[in-house]
């Protein structure tokens, strides 16, 4: 028969005191009023190691301590699925943040995916209090929500650049304005003046940063701006025929190997007459495909930032009064961008002659 489990009525009684004191010693918390001596301290720390007790962390939760479980949630699916692995580098920085730390992760997935998006208030808000805070992550958050929880104070981050009303939203992002002008500016060092942006032009925070990044840039070098709205891909590659371009941005979820072959069907060979810079890592690399130039996104040194901002917004939660004198976090802080990394492959070339 399995044994039951070990409550905080017998570690009290092991060591002698009540279950109040075993609280607060559990909690490492002085209440006014009462002295407990290192002496008993120790001997509910000895009595806690002896019967295996360990806190049932919603418990400690709504008693006002912290459970050193940080949570996980995703808006889409997460693990990967056919060779799709967008998600894994950002768990992997997560994971070595963790260790470091000295936290547990806890992933939220009970939240099933409908319409290719979950919600955190599928079964109400009560699940997240297990975790002293949350990291977010994917492409369809639900505003609503996120201001449910700046308004509660509870403390998350959120992985990638957000807006919010009052710019109050904590965030570790890269900076893809700066990444996609570089890109603009190789191509023009290189000679190219009829450069295009191929993509829908969407309301989502990197699309809206690359449009930027890319419009600036070209006005800065005097050159025409030139859209290709993502059709299906043989009419894309028709109008970058059409525009005589001889080079394009491309963002990877775009297409960018079938843009490619599509290229190369019609006459126009990769890089030697037309280059193609991705703006980012492909999302479904090609087994044995072509190795891209652009840029790379940091997705692991993301998600160890975001962990580490996050247990930061946890010792600081001014959600509770007892930790009201924790050192804040500065606002500069709570919204981070990071550097993307240039990609020297074989997708860029001189314009033709």
């Amino acid at each position: 028969m399995p044994r039951r489990r070990i409550t905080q009525a017998d570690v009290a009684a092991m060591a002698g005191v009540s279950q109040a004191t075993v609280s607060f010693v559990l909690n490492d918390s002085n209440p006014s009023g009462v002295r407990i001596s290192e002496e008993t301290r120790q001997r509910v720390r000895d009595a806690i190691r002896i019967t295996g007790y360990s806190a049932n962390p919603a418990a400690q939760r709504l008693a006002g301590g912290l459970t050193q479980i940080l949570g996980v949630f995703t808006y889409e699916s997460t693990f990967p699925q056919g060779g799709r692995d967008f998600y894994g580098p950002f768990l992997v920085g997560i994971e070595h943040a963790a260790e470091k730390l000295g936290v547990d992760i806890l992933l939220f997935t009970s939240a099933r995916v409908e319409d290719g998006r979950r919600r955190l208030t599928r079964d109400g808000w009560q699940r997240l209090g297990i975790a002293d805070g949350c990291l977010l992550l994917g492409q369809h958050e639900d505003r609503g929500e996120l201001q449910h929880l700046l308004d509660t104070n509870y403390p998350f981050v959120f992985i990638g650049k957000r807006g919010s009303d009052g710019g109050r939203l904590p965030y570790v992002g890269v900076d893809y304005v700066a990444a996609t002008a570089r890109q603009v500016d190789r191509l023009a060092a290189l000679g190219h003046t009829r450069i295009g942006y191929v993509g829908s032009r969407g309301t989502d925070q990197p699309t809206l940063d690359r449009v930027e990044g890319y419009r600036a840039t070209m006005k800065r070098h005097g050159l025409t701006v030139r859209f290709v709205e993502l059709d299906d891909v043989a009419a894309t590659a028709a109008e970058v025929a059409d525009q005589r371009l001889t080079a394009v941005l491309v963002a990877p979820e775009n297409s960018p190997e079938e843009l490619a072959d599509e290229l190369e069907r019609r006459g126009l060979r990769v890089p030697d007459d037309i280059s193609v810079l991705l703006l980012g890592q492909p999302l479904h690399p090609r087994p044995g495909g072509r190795r891209w130039s652009g840029f790379s996104i940091p997705r692991e040194e993301m998600g160890a930032r975001a962990l580490h901002l996050l247990s930061r917004l946890v010792a600081a939660d001014t959600g509770r009064p007892a930790r009201r004198d924790a050192p804040q976090v500065p606002d500069d802080e709570l919204r981070q961008l990071l550097g993307c990394v240039d990609v020297d492959a074989e997708t860029l070339a001189p314009p033709p002659a």
